[in-house]
């Protein structure tokens, strides 16, 4: 996979309305460098319309990302099935060109990668636990069969606690 993959070629549209489909997996993850996620598949639809100086975006996002439980390191997957909208604005001047919604009309290639990636970081839980994942079960944590540590009483010191009571 290839971040230029990610790149819409506005001047290519056949109508005002144009239809993409991305089918991510790690590969995706990968892309970023020090990506909070590593594995995951989605299936994102993106549906372009490009009107006289605007292009929106419409994402639909359905996936997973697969991680462990914070609390008792179980895998799990976290479920995402949402929609985002970008807006666009398409320019000529050179200085509104540095801002984030903003793309040239001469050259009105956009690469949707980042916006892809935000929506999923922005969608998933704070705590990657059980409670939060598809199975939605409060994490059961098994703990080693340990057995009580006895208390040794060293004589010395049972003595020297009796001149602190005096």
């Amino acid at each position: 996979m290839k971040l230029s993959e990610f790149d819409i070629d506005f001047n290519k549209f056949k109508n005002e309305k144009d239809f993409f489909s991305f089918k991510l997996n790690d590969a995706f993850f990968e892309l970023k460098e020090n990506s909070l996620y590593q594995h995951g598949d989605f299936n994102i639809d993106i549906q372009c319309e490009k009107f006289e100086d605007t292009i929106i975006l419409d994402y639909t996002f359905k996936g997973n990302i697969k991680s462990h439980c914070e609390r008792c390191l179980k895998k799990i997957k976290i479920h995402i099935n949402t929609f985002r909208q970008d807006v666009l604005k398409l320019t000529l001047n050179n200085d509104l060109l540095n801002e984030e919604n903003y793309l040239s009309v001469n050259h009105p290639v956009y690469s949707v990668y980042d916006s892809i990636y935000e929506q999923i970081c922005l969608d998933i839980p704070t705590r990657l636990i059980c409670e939060n994942s598809e199975i939605q079960k409060k994490c059961t944590i098994e703990h080693l069969d340990t057995k009580p540590i006895e208390k040794r009483v060293d004589d010395r010191w049972a003595e020297l606690k009796k001149l602190i009571k005096k």
